[in-house]
């Protein structure tokens, strides 16, 4: 397939206007081409609007789509080659990330998919680039967006309304599943490296997601118009001292703008829903959405994938290069909007991809029956000191074994500043670096005693495969009503050489003082390997560039994990 060049369309100024109430239902969108376009004819892309001598396809690249309320959504459309004036044809609704142009963003799949008989359908989403209105993050305009688009495919091009897909990646994936919860005539969602619950991305457990909170206001303030509630939004989540009421008021408001309100709705109709996750993506986690996928009870998918948010599905959106998720997600289309018994419906529900590879492994669901729950027990490092027993040095670092611990003590960690534990150097490019093979690696020996602690298990005599949440239970008294705790669970060497496996963070605004509290943490979901001869360890640190602070500049907390025989501190891994 020729990639197309998007600066040099001879049609991309070409606006049809058209509207829902502008054209009869059979109205022919494109035409056929003349002998000189014929001889000239080299891609849709290069020719709108004008039906393909090569494959018949026909992609219309200017459209206004008139929504509900008025809006003016640009868009454009894919048609495949049709031998009958009353021939239809399934659809696809595809509606763009958040700050992409939705004209852009899948043409490569749009045509992939026309060729194999689709209509497609792309749209910038409201407020963004041409796009009318203002963003509103998933509010219910938005979710009519969706609707409207479809209304008007169903008014003016051939479709089977019976056979109808909404699908996008990051924000066009939260409002397929919420629009698959909302308009019946969506029989199926794709959606990819998109959320379940709101919250509990923009606020995993108390954490602000600082970098990709700002990353997210940023774009959208440059191309398009954020409601106000937008901004003031994010900037109250980033900021230590809003209030209890302020976090639920927002967390009220992202309720109706998370899929994960809609599962009832989706599984009231058995609707198929396929999801599609990277496992670097910390924007949204795969925490949320793995949660969402177990509560599904119809046909359903889900891919985990190496990669930051987006990344694995680009190259198929927007060039229709060869893609693990995206062909797998033409399978499911033909399989729930063709009819077509390929497999993809039969087959294990959970693949992922096994980190720093390029094998999978497949699960027959979620959570996986596959799996076991390993737990190791945390003792601690207690206070620097030389123990004649070993004529040795400790204090240095805690344990993680298999036997529950049998010691009282405390280990205290303050936020004087951060330790070299962290998610990764450059924020964003040192989890992309994963992708491409190149690890985020720390010396555990080098994590501060003041400001982190760690904790290491024996050597492996056999190879761990770690598949899924891990998750750690602590026991933690703060020193004042805010403390952030960020845990790193990494494969280290025999030198103490570590590489990042996952990553998680817990955070308190509203403790009492000196109060000993449960403390869990969970990790990001990942699919990993520890080699034999390398062995588990966790680092525990107050601050990482990924969250925001609990506190204001120059303000101190400490945190004291506290460990007992009767309340057991655990590592919970998830293994194969």
């Amino acid at each position: 397939m020729r990639i197309p060049s998007f600066l040099s369309l001879p049609g991309i100024a070409l606006t049809l206007g058209l509207s829902l109430a502008s054209a009869a239902a059979n109205a022919e969108l494109c035409h056929s081409a003349t002998a000189a376009e014929a001889a000239s004819y080299a891609s849709p892309m290069q020719s709108p609007g004008i039906v393909s001598p090569i494959d018949g396809t026909c992609w219309i690249p200017a459209m206004t789509i008139t929504s509900f309320d008025g809006t003016k959504l640009a868009a454009n459309l894919f048609l495949p080659k049709r031998s009958s004036s009353d021939q239809k044809f399934p659809a696809i609704v595809m509606i763009a990330s958040w700050a992409a142009p939705g004209r852009v963003e899948y043409i490569g799949q749009q045509q992939k998919l026309a060729q194999d008989g689709y209509v497609v359908a792309s749209y910038t989403a409201r407020g963004f680039y041409l796009s009318g209105g203002q963003v509103d993050v998933a509010a219910p305009e938005d979710v009519r967006d969706v609707s409207s688009v479809l209304d008007w495919l169903q008014a003016n091009a051939p479709i089977d309304i019976n056979n109808v897909a909404a699908s996008g990646i990051s924000y066009g994936a939260g409002l397929s599943l919420i629009a698959l919860g909302q308009d019946a005539r969506f029989k199926t969602a794709v959606a990819l490296s998109g959320w379940a619950t709101l919250a509990d991305q923009l606020y995993t457990a108390g954490s602000p997601n600082l970098t990709w909170a700002s990353v997210l206001g940023l774009a959208g303030s440059v191309t398009g118009r954020p409601a106000p509630e937008v901004n003031q939004n994010i900037l109250a989540l980033l900021d230590p001292n809003s209030s209890a009421a302020t976090i639920a008021g927002i967390t009220a408001w992202a309720k109706p703008r998370s899929p994960s309100s809609y599962i009832a709705a989706i599984n009231q109709r058995k609707a198929p829903v396929f999801l599609s996750k990277n496992f670097q993506d910390d924007m949204f986690t795969p925490n949320s959405s793995l949660a969402m996928f177990a509560a599904l009870t119809g046909p359903k998918k889900i891919l985990l994938n190496a990669g930051i948010h987006a990344s694995a599905e680009l190259t198929g959106a927007l060039l229709g290069a060869p893609n693990y998720p995206y062909d797998q997600a033409h399978r499911w289309f033909n399989r729930w909007l063709k009819g077509e018994q390929n497999g993809v419906d039969t087959e294990p529900k959970v693949t992922m991809q096994i980190k720093f590879t390029d094998r999978r492994e497949s699960f027959s669901n979620w959570p996986a029956p596959e799996l076991n729950n390993q737990t190791y027990y945390l003792g601690p490092r207690g206070p620097v000191r030389f123990d004649l027993s070993c004529f040795c040095g400790k204090g240095d670092k805690g344990t993680i074994t298999a036997a529950r611990n049998q010691t009282t003590d405390a280990d205290l960690i303050q936020n004087f500043f951060d330790t070299t534990a962290t998610s990764g150097l450059i924020p964003i490019l040192s989890t992309l670096g994963e992708t491409i093979n190149l690890p985020v690696v720390d010396s555990l020996l080098t994590v501060s005693l003041a400001a982190g602690v760690r904790y290491e298990a024996p050597a492996l005599s056999a190879t761990q495969k770690i598949r899924g949440i891990p998750k750690l239970n602590l026991r933690v008294t703060p020193s004042q009503a805010r403390a952030q705790v960020v845990a790193y669970l990494y494969d280290v060497d025999a030198i103490g050489t570590g590489i990042l496996i996952t990553h998680g963070a817990t955070t308190l605004h509203w403790a009492t003082p000196g109060q000993t509290v449960d403390f869990p943490i969970e990790f990001s979901a990942t699919a990993y390997d520890v080699p034999a001869g390398h062995h588990i360890g966790v680092v525990l640190d107050t601050a990482d560039s990924l969250y925001a602070s609990p506190v204001n500049p120059g303000e101190r907390f400490g945190v004291r994990f506290e460990f007992n025989p009767a309340q057991q501190s655990t590592l919970q891994l998830p293994t194969l």
